[in-house]
């Protein structure tokens, strides 16, 4: 084992006991990570993020306890800068016509939000991704649009996530609705999912 540990050290350029004490330290913190993951998973299940966006939703959308709520990222890139975006969305599997998507942020322990969208037929030129990362592309401009996703697990992870949220019946759901709604929205609009018009 002292011979291995020897022969991989010489090959990084590096002594043995510094090796060892690398490997030692990513151990450490990988299973620093693990538990503080799961922790926040458990945390996540009830947590008052969770809540947050139920009222969120409930208090901007007409007859918003009729929706499921949910919480919704997604990653931009533009170049090599990522761009990090959260939303509550409110949808109903009884009405694929239609989705309520609101932009939020993080301050400190609060959840903040802005004018709730409600996004359609009406205002969008096509629903475009999968049931995974749902488009929407509004008029306008190339990147005139916003995309959807709503993860089962979310743990707090710095910028990319901010919130604790569990949320696998809201996930399983939205996958069922996206679908539904893109369909529906695009039909509508005479078009395919890439915003081509479908050939009569």
């Amino acid at each position: 084992m002292n011979e291995l540990i020897a022969n991989l050290a010489e090959k990084l350029g590096v002594t043995p006991k510094a090796l060892i004490i690398t490997v030692i330290f990513f151990v450490a913190a990988f299973a620093v990570l693990w538990i503080k993951m799961t922790l926040d998973e458990k945390k996540g299940v009830d947590s008052k993020e969770k809540e947050e966006i139920r009222k969120i939703v409930g208090n901007l959308v007409p007859d918003g306890v009729q929706y499921t709520a949910a919480y919704a990222h997604s990653t931009e890139y533009q170049g090599r800068i990522r761009y990090y975006h959260y939303y509550a969305v409110g949808f109903r599997a009884d009405q694929p016509d239609h989705i309520w998507v609101i932009p939020i942020g993080v301050e400190g322990d609060r959840i903040v939000y802005t004018e709730p969208v409600r996004a359609s037929a009406e205002n969008l030129e096509y629903v475009g991704g999968n049931s995974s990362l749902l488009l929407l592309k509004f008029p306008g401009k190339r990147n005139n649009c916003i995309q959807l996703s709503v993860s089962a697990s979310n743990t707090r992870l710095g910028k990319e996530c901010r919130v604790n949220i569990q949320q696998p019946e809201e996930s399983k759901a939205f996958d069922s609705f996206a679908e539904a709604f893109q369909t529906q929205v695009n039909a509508a609009l005479g078009v395919d999912k890439k915003g081509r018009a479908l050939r009569a």
